[in-house]
């Protein structure tokens, strides 16, 4: 039976190519099958003479197996981690010249020593020169009865090596297509392109399809673009997920191999390892013993303010003070949970995608507590060194601002402001009552001020112990705390001239005939209006409508003033946000290591550009292809295309514009209308602007000896990860 003709994909590590292979090489990786295509990703090969001196056959596959199952399950599902091959010298290709003329092709006598493999039926495999009659290279005994089952159960591929020239930057040895094996019979391949990667390997970099969640869209390739000689597209036909996460994962499983295969320990670094090992016990127990210190006083705060006795306190303390006390509870709990984010330790992961993104994951915490604390320090002590200065300030701008713009603009309300004719009577009532609640005010600002100095010794300890965030939350909450009589003040005028906006709202749809329809929110005409409810609106309508322009001028004073007031918290609030969502690590990292934040995959056609099509994630795909003039083609199979694998990155705005669009995330679409339409109408102006903050945690309630083996066990795995 015919078999249907494939197109074969090998990803080939760089690394293999940097040097001249001394003797035949076995190749390790995965196989994966697709509609009409296979990808074969290679993440390691090893000399076939020193495979025969150091293990026996059914070691290695022992060995195999202990790497698949570390392997993430998605890619055992797809593919099993095996040995697939063998890459063949070329000076052992030289020696196909003594086989038989009914096993050469008389079209490849003339292609300088490059030899493909005859497609034959299966037959009884004798040997000839060293390899068998379908090409296949004799190995050692015990190894060939393995190659035999692989063929019999699974694939195996024949390659042999060329010195490539400087085309290929820097990649030398290059490996040719001969033949492959699939299930016992020999698979009839259209197509061979030849991919060659740098293995992904943690704090290096990986390969990934999607854009990495930093946009939706990828990021712009900084390299030029490929030279695509197809203009029309083609439905995939190859598992892409499949082949990135074994590339991904082929560092790990090269890593793996090469430990088991070779296991050697250098008696010269024992002694080191031994040291370093002791260095690294003591410190996750010094580490393990502060941070039980610190859960235990933190215990003991919580214990305290939560004692019944101190309930109510602790309630007006949590209303008073609300930003204060959420931004330390956040902070207080990422000081105990920093055991429970560190885990395992992310080195521990297979794929270097994911071990990627984990490291991120628990870096931006840890960098946003750091920054946060670095910069709370660096306020804190400056404040401590001029305290004098700041409290001299912080009198001076109070008393400014009591003088010369609450006092003197009550005064001025109370006469004619620009030229406004108000009501004598209403705006005194007004301008007093607003004096006395200044001056209330001022009094009890005079006995404050003589705690200022300790007020700003705690702000500058609370910047150094829980980071800078945690003293700006006090800040709003004193400014709302301090300026409470112009919020109070607003308050009361906004009520009066909300009702007296209502009022006459109701009374000129009396006039007009209409009514408000509350259940269609809507006006509806409505003609059975007394006359005496036509009399009493007209005498209310009259002194409403005279005594609005006093209320509003007060009205618009006051709304100014508690408008700033808002204002200033709300910037507070978004540079907490900001300080909070901004991805340090992330910055850092891509300043340090641009190659750890990919945004997509595309491939360079560097030999053999016969005409490919363009797919998906930019991946040229063997499509029906043209030879050039100076081409040949062997069985079907034309001249090797080589290609390298490149990835797209990733800018710095695509990494840091989504986090600081978190910030807004919570705000709600219409705040802008909500606040506009208070303003106008009198009614509540939203106070909070509900930008992002880190999710609250639930308090630790655990013994400190369990805390601090809990420590102690994240540090040290650390070490052994």
């Amino acid at each position: 039976m015919k078999m249907a003709r494939k197109q074969c994909r090998v990803w080939w590590p760089r690394q293999l190519s940097d040097y001249k292979p001394s003797s035949n090489l076995l190749l390790f990786g995965w196989c994966i099958h697709s509609l009409n295509s296979l990808d074969i990703v290679l993440a390691h090969a090893t000399s076939t003479l020193e495979i025969s001196v150091n293990r026996q056959p059914h070691d290695i596959q022992e060995i195999l197996s202990h790497a698949d199952t570390k392997m993430p399950v998605a890619l055992q599902e797809s593919s099993t981690f095996s040995l697939l091959g063998i890459c063949v010298l070329q000076s052992s290709i030289l020696n196909m010249k003594t086989m038989s003329n009914q096993y050469i092709d008389s079209s490849s006598k003339s292609r300088k020593g490059k030899m493909h493999c005859i497609e034959v039926e299966e037959r009884s495999p004798f040997e000839c020169s060293g390899r068998y009659t379908c090409g296949c290279e004799k190995l050692d005994p015990s190894m060939d009865t393995q190659r035999q089952d692989l063929i019999r159960c699974g694939n195996w591929i024949q390659l042999f090596s060329r010195l490539q020239g400087s085309s290929c930057k820097g990649a030398r040895w290059i490996p040719e297509f001969d033949h492959i094996h699939e299930n016992g019979v020999m698979l009839s391949i259209s197509g061979f392109h030849l991919v060659i990667y740098d293995l992904p390997a943690f704090s290096k970099h990986h390969y990934t399809l999607s854009s990495g969640g930093y946009s939706k869209k990828a990021a712009a390739t900084p390299f030029r673009n490929p030279r695509w000689t197809g203009h029309f597209q083609k439905p995939p036909f190859t598992d892409l997920e499949a082949v990135v996460s074994a590339l991904n994962c082929s560092d790990a499983a090269k890593q793996l191999l090469q430990r088991r295969l070779f296991e050697k320990i250098p008696t010269t670094h024992l002694s080191l390892c031994w040291l370093a090992s002791k260095l690294w016990f003591m410190l996750a127990i010094s580490l393990a013993s502060i941070s039980s210190v610190i859960y235990i006083i933190f215990q003991l705060f919580y214990t305290v303010l939560n004692f019944n006795l101190h309930k109510l306190a602790t309630i007006i303390l949590k209303k008073v003070f609300s930003h204060t006390w959420k931004h330390v509870h956040i902070r207080t709990c990422q000081f105990l949970y920093w055991p429970i984010f560190l885990g395992s330790g992310f080195r521990s992961h297979s794929n270097a995608e994911f071990a990627h993104r984990d490291a991120l994951r628990k870096h931006s915490m840890w960098s946003a507590v750091a920054v946060d604390v670095l910069l709370g320090a660096v306020f804190g002590l400056a404040v401590l060194v001029n305290i004098e200065f700041i409290g001299y300030w912080i009198n001076f701008v109070a008393h400014n601002i009591t003088e010369n713009v609450l006092r003197s603009g009550c005064v001025w309300l109370m006469g004619v402001p620009a030229g406004f004719k108000l009501n004598t009577e209403l705006a005194e009532f007004f301008g007093m009552v607003s004096l006395d609640a200044i001056q209330t005010f001022s009094t009890l600002w005079l006995f404050m001020a003589s705690f200022l100095h300790h007020f700003l010794g705690g702000v500058a300890l609370s910047g150094i112990l829980f980071g800078l965030t945690v003293p700006a939350a006090l800040c709003i909450d004193m400014l709302k705390l301090v300026t409470l009589h112009v919020a109070t003040l607003h308050w009361l005028i906004s009520f009066i001239y909300s009702q007296q906006i209502q009022a006459s709202a109701s009374l000129w749809r009396l006039f007009r005939g209409r009514k408000w329809n509350p259940l269609r929110q809507r006006l509806d005409s409505y003609d059975d209006y007394s006359v005496e409810q036509h009399v009493v609106g007209s005498l209310l309508f009259t002194p409403i409508l005279l005594l609005l322009p006093t209320t509003s001028i007060f009205y618009i004073f006051f709304t100014l003033l508690s408008t700033a007031l808002i204002l200033i918290r709300f910037s507070i609030e978004i540079t907490i946000s900001i300080l909070h969502a901004t991805p340090y690590a992330e910055i850092l990292l891509w300043l340090a290591r641009r190659r750890r934040f990919p945004s997509g995959i595309w491939l360079d056609i560097i030999s053999g550009a016969n005409s490919f099509s363009s797919s998906s994630h930019g991946l040229p795909e063997i499509g029906h292809m043209t030879l050039n003039s100076d081409e040949r083609s062997f069985n079907g199979i034309q001249e090797t295309a080589v290609s390298v694998l490149h990835s797209k990155y990733a800018t710095l705005g695509q990494i840091v514009l989504p986090c600081y669009a978190r910030v807004f995330g919570n705000i709600s679409t219409t705040f802008s209308r909500q606040l506009a339409s208070g303003i106008l109408s009198g009614q509540r102006i939203p106070s909070c602007l509900d930008t992002y903050i880190p999710s609250t945690l639930p308090w630790m309630h655990i013994s400190f000896r369990e805390y601090w083996r809990l420590c102690y066990c994240s540090i040290v795995g650390c070490s052994l990860s």
